[in-house]
């Protein structure tokens, strides 16, 4: 073998490594998203539905706020449905239900997870068929900080 096919052969087997090497790191990143404006970071975004055509469903991520001071979110809105922030109660009786929320604050220097039995983005009225292989756009409305667009990723709900 001549010496330019030997550093050819060296250079094609040193990219295959560093691709493969690389391949889970972009899997992962794909896979981790993440929507940032003005210090708040909002990552993770699901949303949760009970079959392809329903007509509610929840949506959930979590809000970290790099700022000193908290920041308030006021709105949200989807156009392929209804979209408020709500929270899960449980009484003393173990009876849960969903409170109505003007607004949610996120401590400065903190986070605020919007998660299942707790603070949640509920979605009524939706208009659409959901498909897992889509993405499906939130506006998200801070109270000084502006508009952040987020986009949702279907995930299946999980029956007990």
């Amino acid at each position: 073998m001549e010496d330019n096919q030997i550093i050819y052969c060296l250079f094609k087997k040193s990219n295959f490594w560093f691709f493969l090497a690389l391949f889970p790191v972009c899997l992962m990143t794909a896979n981790a998203a993440e929507f940032g404006l003005k210090g708040i970071t909002v990552s993770n975004p699901y949303l949760v539905v009970f079959g392809k055509n329903a007509k509610s469903g929840a949506g959930y991520f979590v809000v970290s706020n790099k700022n000193s001071d908290p920041v308030v979110l006021n709105k949200v809105t989807a156009e392929f449905g209804k979209a408020m922030l709500h929270k899960t109660d449980v009484d003393k009786k173990g009876v849960a239900k969903m409170k109505h929320l003007e607004s949610v604050e996120v401590p400065g220097n903190g986070l605020l997870k919007l998660e299942p039995g707790g603070t949640h983005i509920m979605f009524m009225n939706i208009s659409i068929e959901f498909d897992k292989s889509r993405k499906y756009p939130v506006t998200l409305v801070f109270e000084e900080e502006g508009s952040l667009d987020i986009d949702f990723m279907l995930k299946n709900a999980k029956k007990n």
